[in-house]
């Protein structure tokens, strides 16, 4: 009894490892190799903080070079294990998620891998050293030490119940959508207004506090925290275990914590001595077969058990009333009839909402934009046409500072947003869409848009800890608003469809939903049909001819004449970088210097 409950611990104990960082690799799509570091750290912490106090002229047996700790009660050195790992986790990560990505952050972890293991083992009067800090108290509950395996399993099983509740409930929340988009498109989810280092610094401490509190209770079971407990193995078998079972599914890092959790005692019964070696060979090939056969894991992200618990709390949302498929002008906006340029009223000068001087920006020797001004009428749609490499999308990324401008400025509403971040652009009410759409393939349609959707207290991960009923309440009325933004483009039916599987035009239709859901006045749209089929232009052309009548203000960037032609209500004509003329497509397409450049005889 006591030989099968130490396996069952020693695989929660994995399990919780795996969990953790499934919120990092498999929600944010951040590599860490410095999990077992954090692991390590919550283990030391509990032992310095529940070992007895030293007294002077009362030796106490310790390992070498301890004197004793600070003979705190358990658990509350377990709640502390927990915080010191996370702040040790958030420290680090708010230099290095800023500033380093993809393989660099890879490196950075490994090199805090190495030098946390190194200093286990050579600080003698804090750790122990190699031979590790011992004997650490055992854990306690109501009162009671817990010595034997039958009794630890119970409150480490508690433990990694809470664990996997935890983790999904945080992955499948708001918070967790969110970092799903980073995951997926980082770009896009700072172009609808959202922050992305900040959740990731959050997502890596709350991480680390996790695998800090398996370390505690790994700690106090074995009573001792010793160096090779906490390596650079123990992090690579916890990255085995988050790919062999499926990114952002707990269900499948469950399923292969116990497959390589058991594979131990099945080798040491099998092998014996030779078990560590072929222990090895085991994962490795484990991982080359999965990768090459089934790299999205045994349990796929949306597949599972947890898929139909997700699909029946969102057909138990509110239905949506039917929307119109347009909204009502804006007082001051001029009317417009669906696929005509809208009317210039008369009298005084139309509002002048974004205004653009001087704009630059130099490549190398390359000038991709030279001196661009101009400037967006309210309620009206411009339209920057051109030749290719005209320089027309990288205006759109000066504009909204994607790309940082050598010179110009520019101003939103009469205020000056040269400068801000492109997320503090859009929270300031211009927001943009992408010519190869970057949308969050892995997510459905409506949680795309549901992205976009300002003002989000869900998206708190306190909010989410301590108010779930709020939370819940919250996250049924904003699928609600994006499921209207949905039905607006004719998109309502595809909600609960994955990006990836609707064709491209469909795509576009979800992008321009998700531009809708910013609730932003300024929409960029970089080149909504292109690779649309022919079919789908018209309703395109129909949803933008909504937009301009519900009082937005749009710039468009078009190859297609015959859509600008439909659409325009000015344009603006760029080549080489600079603006050569203003004026309306008829205006422009009888100047025969811009026939030759572009319209053609």
């Amino acid at each position: 009894m006591e030989y099968y409950a130490d396996i069952a611990i020693q695989i929660m104990f994995l399990m919780m490892l795996a969990l953790s960082l499934n919120l990092l690799v498999g929600y944010t799509g951040e590599t860490s190799m410095a999990q077992a570091a954090f692991y390590g750290i919550g283990a030391y912490t509990v032992g310095l903080l529940t070992m007895p106090v030293a007294v002077a002229g009362l030796e106490i047996a310790t390992s070498s070079g301890v004197a004793g700790g600070a003979g705190w009660p358990f658990w509350p050195a377990v709640l502390i294990s927990i915080l010191v790992s996370a702040a040790v986790a958030s420290a680090i990560s708010i230099p290095a998620l800023s500033r380093v990505r993809g393989e660099f952050l890879i490196l950075m972890t490994l090199a805090f891998q190495l030098v946390t293991t190194q200093l286990m083992g050579s600080l003698t009067s804090i750790t122990g050293g190699t031979f590790g800090l011992t004997p650490i108290p055992p854990m306690t509950f109501f009162g009671q030490s817990l010595i034997k395996p039958s009794q630890v399993v119970i409150v480490v099983g508690i433990a990694t119940v809470l664990t996997f509740v935890f983790c999904y409930r945080l992955g499948e929340s708001p918070f967790g959508r969110v970092l799903k988009g980073i995951r997926e498109q980082e770009t896009a989810v700072r172009a609808v207004g959202k922050g992305t280092v900040l959740p990731k610094v959050i997502v890596f401490g709350v991480a680390a506090g996790v695998a800090g509190l398996a370390g505690a209770l790994n700690a106090s079971y074995y009573q001792v925290a010793a160096p090779q407990s906490f390596n650079l193995d123990v992090s690579i078998l916890a990255i085995a275990v988050v790919i062999l079972g499926g990114v952002a599914n707990p269900v499948g890092t469950v399923v292969a914590a116990i497959l390589l959790g058991l594979l131990n005692p099945v080798l040491d019964a099998l092998v014996g001595a030779e078990a560590s070696a072929w222990r090895g060979v085991i994962y490795g090939l484990a991982l080359v077969l999965v990768m090459r056969y089934r790299p999205q894991g045994l349990v796929p992200e949306h597949q599972g058990p947890l898929r139909f618990l997700r699909r029946r709390r969102r057909r138990n949302a509110p239905a949506v009333a039917a929307a119109a498929t347009t909204r009502a002008p804006r007082d001051g906006a001029p009317d417009a009839t669906p696929g005509a340029p809208g009317a210039v009223p008369s009298g005084p000068a139309p509002e002048v909402v974004l205004k653009v001087e001087g704009m630059s920006k130099s490549f190398g020797g390359i000038k991709a934009v030279s001196d661009a001004t101009f400037d967006l009428t309210r309620g009206q749609i411009t339209a920057l046409v051109g030749p290719n490499g005209a320089g027309k999308t990288t205006l759109f990324n000066l504009i909204t500072n994607a790309i940082t401008p050598d010179q110009g400025a520019v101003t939103l509403n009469g205020t000056s947003i040269t400068g801000l971040s492109i997320s503090e652009i859009a929270r300031r009410g211009m927001a943009r869409s992408f010519q190869d759409g970057r949308l969050f393939e892995r997510l459905s349609a409506i949680d795309n848009v549901a992205m976009a959707i300002p003002d989000q207290r869900a998206e708190n991960p306190f909010i989410l800890t301590v108010r779930p009923l709020y939370v819940k309440k919250r996250e049924r009325a904003v699928r609600q608003s994006a499921l209207e933004c949905l039905q607006l483009v004719g998109m309502h039916a595809d909600a609960e469809t994955l990006v990836a599987d609707l064709s491209y035009g469909d795509q576009k239709l979800v992008a321009i939903a998700r531009l809708i859901a910013t609730g932003a006045d300024v929409l960029l749209l970089d080149e909504p049909t292109s690779g649309v089929d022919p079919s789908a232009v018209e309703h395109v052309i129909d949803v933008i001819s909504d937009l301009r009548a519900a009082g937005k203000t749009i710039c468009l960037v078009e190859h297609s004449v015959h859509m600008v032609e439909r659409l325009a209500d000015r344009a603006v004509f760029l080549d080489q970088g600079r603006v050569l003329a203003m004026g309306s497509m008829k205006e422009l397409m009888a100047r025969q210097d811009l026939k030759e450049i572009y319209f053609g005889a």
